[in-house]
């Protein structure tokens, strides 16, 4: 579902300014979901770097679970909901959903393209909670939710690694 941020969603996204002072971001790459480029542009009023829109970037389909409440999940699907951010159950998803594995493969693979071929060496990535557990569960990340506006710091070399907590 394609929806933009509510006015808590657009306080939050300006609060995310706040956690990137004393950070040198030279540009950020974003789901073209509306709610994600909304965050980014937040970065891009705030320290003018450019944003760029990345299709590769997009949340989880969760094919027939879009647009429902977390509590109908719940109820309708409990060989599936409780493990989506479990680390190690990758092939779990909703009928005619994307798979974790399958988001982490597109998301990762985007990552890493971008790491290795951008020339900027401090770059944001705006994404949606689906994707971002899938990566945190790829890291073996410990977490048990993951807050609106939450950032995680990875280095880059020849691989990825966690460089910093959840914040």
């Amino acid at each position: 579902m394609d929806v933009p941020l509510n006015e808590t969603g657009l306080r939050q996204a300006e609060m995310l300014v706040e956690k990137f002072k004393d950070i040198s971001l030279e540009i950020v790459y974003t789901s073209p979901l509306i709610r994600a480029r909304q965050t980014a542009e937040a970065l891009h009023r705030a320290y003018h770097v450019p944003v760029i829109e990345d299709e590769q970037l997009r949340e989880c389909f969760y094919g027939e679970a879009e647009g429902q409440f977390i509590e109908d999940l719940q109820e309708k699907y409990p060989d599936v909901y409780p493990y989506l951010t479990v680390p190690g159950v990758w092939d779990i998803r909703f009928p005619g959903g994307e798979s974790k594995r399958e988001t982490l493969e597109r998301v990762l693979g985007e990552l890493y393209r971008i790491a290795r071929t951008a020339p900027e060496t401090v770059i944001g990535i705006s994404i949606h909670g689906g994707t971002m557990a899938a990566l945190l569960n790829y890291f073996e990340y410990s977490f048990t939710e993951i807050q609106n506006v939450a950032v995680i710091e990875l280095a880059f070399e020849k691989e990825f690694s966690v460089k910093g907590r959840l914040f």
